[in-house]
């Protein structure tokens, strides 16, 4: 699963959901008071992007407003420098299932577009199984 663009050159794939967005920001952010943010509100911070695998650019805001970068390149080198208070971070739903962090605060992004999660696999070798894992997974993420 993958949550980035693919190499339908290699793979084949098929979308089965989507997540929203979160904002990760230091817990005594003004903005971690909020139940949720908008692109505006994170356009005048640094966002701290993870150029490898991560699912945020900047062109998530209009030209004008997009915020400054800080790039990293890995998921705890992201989230470090979120805790500082530094930069904010913008993610998908399953970061926040899977990165919990004692210092960090995550508010859904309620105007930014959901990321799309795609079951990848080798186009010339398909599991048999391949299209009842894809009918599985698209069922769990429909009823979320």
């Amino acid at each position: 699963m993958i949550r980035t663009a693919v190499d339908s050159r290699k793979y084949a794939h098929a979308t089965v959901g989507h997540e929203a967005r979160y904002c990760a920001m230091a817990t005594d952010d003004p903005l971690a008071r909020r139940r949720t943010v908008t692109l505006a509100d994170l356009s005048p911070r640094v966002l701290v992007i993870d150029r490898r695998t991560g699912t945020t650019t900047t062109d998530l805001w209009p030209p004008a407003e997009r915020p400054r970068v800080e790039p990293t390149h890995e998921i705890d080198d992201w989230l470090a420098a979120i805790a500082t208070g530094r930069c904010v971070g913008v993610t998908p739903h399953s970061t926040v299932t899977q990165y919990r962090r004692d210092g960090i605060a995550f508010r859904r992004v309620r105007d930014a577009a959901p990321v799309p999660v795609r079951l990848i696999w080798h186009g010339h070798d398909p599991h048999p199984a391949t299209h009842a894992a894809v009918a599985l997974l698209s069922e769990l993420y429909r009823a979320r």
